[in-house]
């Protein structure tokens, strides 16, 4: 089974695993949006979707999380 079209290493994601049971499920229910997630932590990082900094205005632009908070 493939989750991902980019090949990570079993290290890269094994976050997952000590991840809470109840984060996991909230995610799996649709409760919980990692992309969204993905995206506000890129931002408060300055990044883009590529991982370049960017800034940290430009990168909530690039997000389109200009207004939220």
């Amino acid at each position: 089974m493939s989750y991902s079209n980019t090949k990570f290493t079993v290290d890269e994601l094994g976050f997952i695993q000590t991840t809470l049971t109840k984060v996991l499920c909230a995610v799996a229910a649709g409760e919980l949006d990692l992309n969204q997630l993905a995206k506000e932590e890129l931002a408060s990082r300055g990044l883009d979707l590529e991982g370049n900094w960017v800034g940290f205005d430009r990168a909530r632009q690039l997000h389109k999380l200009e207004g939220k908070q």
